[in-house]
């Protein structure tokens, strides 16, 4: 085990490297540079003027001593400083956001295990049935649809013609006069719609991985020779089958990491949700080098360590893959 965790942390230093280096040069190889937004609304800017903004944030070094100076600012922990105008910490700045942003995808997961699961193992058992059917056309519509679209439909029925739920931020006016309760509630109520969206898609692909994965286990010798004990059919699937249909869901689970932060950019901009991914598009839009790549980078992390569980859970659910 200690030889494994030796190679795969080694594995996950190169793979970082490599995501921050070519992160780094795409950043830099798109036009314009982030004294634009000082400097070009501003028709008394001089050329000396400009210079000297581009020297005072670094941006006269080469890109490979950019790169040199800011790794070993994150190797001490430390991102910069952001190039907007109140020129904050860049781990400041995330530390605020990143929370929200946890907290929606960790809840979005546990939505997704634990509708999707059920379903493909239903779908799986009863397979070729009018319910098999159902879901198998409501995993095609999930696939199909467009987390924005969707989310913009939501808002329309949800938000402006039934007026049941909130459509933006995170809070309603007046929240600090709210009691305990009310505050909770009031959050949970901002949180249906965007925690929907994030899930949305995961339901449908977990779903059908599951029922492939389901089929082949329940074509397996030992599920046959388990019914002709006199097993019950549940027994069977759930003790029997679902521990060994999981091993795929596991490893996509810790792959569809990158697509749940990568979707909070979409949910979050779309909601007005101030977390890691409307930074993560603020920043873009504004090219604060500095936070953009402090979010890659912890995005990164999240990625790698989703990686790494998903490799410990797989070898906590197969035994074999232990030795």
């Amino acid at each position: 085990m200690l030889t494994y965790l030796t190679k795969k942390t080694l594995e996950m230093v190169i793979t970082f490297a490599g995501i921050t280096i070519i992160s780094f040069a795409i950043i830099h190889l798109a036009p314009g540079k982030p004294t634009d937004v000082l400097t070009d609304l501003n028709p008394k800017i001089t050329p000396e003027a400009r210079a000297k903004l581009e020297k005072y944030y670094g941006l006269d070094k080469p890109v490979t001593t950019q790169y040199a100076l800011w790794l070993k600012r994150v190797v001490m922990l430390d991102f910069g400083e952001s190039f907007s105008s109140d020129h904050r910490a860049v781990w400041t700045k995330i530390k605020e956001r990143l929370p929200i942003t946890l907290y929606i995808n960790i809840a979005s997961l546990l939505i997704i295990l634990a509708i999707a699961i059920p379903i493909g193992i239903s779908s799986a058992v009863h397979r070729h049935t009018l319910y098999d059917r159902i879901t198998t056309v409501g995993v095609f519509v999930g696939f199909a649809m467009p987390g924005f679209w969707l989310a913009l439909l939501l808002m329309m029925f949800f938000g402006v013609h039934l007026h049941m739920l909130p459509v933006a931020g995170l809070k309603s006016a007046g929240f600090a006069e709210f009691s305990f309760q009310g505050k909770v509630v009031d959050i949970l109520r901002h949180l249906i719609l965007p925690i929907f969206v994030s899930s949305f898609g995961g339901i449908a692909g977990i779903s059908r991985y599951m029922r492939g994965s389901m089929l082949e286990v329940i074509r397996q010798d030992y599920m046959t020779t388990a019914m002709a004990k006199g097993l019950t059919s549940k027994r069977v699937i759930y003790v029997h089958g679902l521990r060994n249909a999981l091993l795929p869901i596991v490893t996509i689970m810790g792959l569809s990491v990158p697509g749940l932060i990568g979707g909070s950019v979409i949910f979050e901009q779309v909601f007005s949700i101030p977390g890691m991914g409307q930074l993560f598009y603020m920043s873009v839009m504004s090219r604060d080098y500095p936070l953009v790549m402090g979010i890659l980078t912890i995005g990164a992390v999240l990625t790698l360590l989703g990686n790494l569980f998903a490799d410990l859970g797989y070898a906590a659910v197969d035994p074999r893959t232990r030795r």
